[in-house]
């Protein structure tokens, strides 16, 4: 009588001694193949074997695996790092905005208070070019803009020119021809636009920043931080159009 079988049942009827037959082991490791695969030793002798038999034509399903794991635990390594890196950025962003504004409120004329503008601000936000431009009709500004670089007065309507007619808080970009002339800077590559809004009855203005690294500014960064630093600069602003001196 044969001592081959099929499956399970055939080895549970096979005498100890007796030899098993090649279906028969077969048949047992497909119906049970966690008695193998969960088998360190049993695993790697079997991936050894298949090395030593096809060389370099196999491709060990662990170590791919293992790879693949491998690839995505960098993955979201890098991914952690670059969000660390973010946070990090906007951080010392909203500092040195944090910074900016405590001068700006210190300054007690208001022509330390466009000179904290242009100076300062340069420094603090690391900026190549600082203007405040206020649309003002030209005869109106030209001796006080003698007096004061920073405060450069601009043809009504070029705010809206600037922004392209957008209602664009702040614009982030590559310096444009309209803007161009009006940096302190004649190497800028970059500019940051933050509109600005002195109250009903007046006209409104930019706070520009440029910079020479063509990267400083760009439109996937967000400008939230700047577009509040403008909301800030408008109200101190407001106030100053205020006070006698200047009326």
């Amino acid at each position: 009588m044969s001592t081959e079988g099929t499956g399970s049942e055939a080895l549970e009827l096979t005498p100890r001694r007796t030899k098993l037959g090649r279906n028969a082991v077969r048949n047992y490791i497909l119906e049970n193949p966690s008695i193998v695969l969960d088998d360190a030793e049993v695993s790697a002798r079997l991936v050894e074997l298949a090395g030593e038999r096809y060389g370099s034509n196999v491709v060990s399903l662990q170590t791919a695996v293992m790879a693949r794991m491998r690839e995505r635990l960098r993955a979201v390594e890098i991914e952690r790092e670059e969000m660390l890196d973010a946070a990090e950025a906007n951080l010392l962003s909203m500092n040195q905005v944090n910074d900016a504004i405590l001068h700006m409120l210190e300054a007690p004329t208001f022509h330390d208070f466009i000179h904290i503008v242009g100076s300062q601000f340069g420094e603090l936000l690391v900026v190549d070019s600082v203007r405040l431009c206020v649309e003002t009709p030209p005869a109106k500004d030209v001796e006080r803009s003698g007096e004061i670089g920073t405060l450069c007065p601009i043809a009504p309507g070029s705010v809206d020119t600037f922004f392209h007619g957008a209602p664009w808080g702040v614009s982030l970009r590559a310096v444009e021809t309209p803007t161009r002339a009006l940096h302190t800077d004649g190497e800028i590559e970059s500019e940051a636009l933050v509109r600005l809004d002195f109250g009903p009855g007046s006209q409104p203005g930019v706070l520009l920043f440029g910079a020479r690294d063509p990267d400083r500014f760009h439109d996937e960064q967000g400008g939230d931080l700047l577009v509040f630093l403008g909301g800030a600069v408008s109200r101190v602003m407001r106030h100053w159009l205020d006070e006698p001196e200047l009326a």
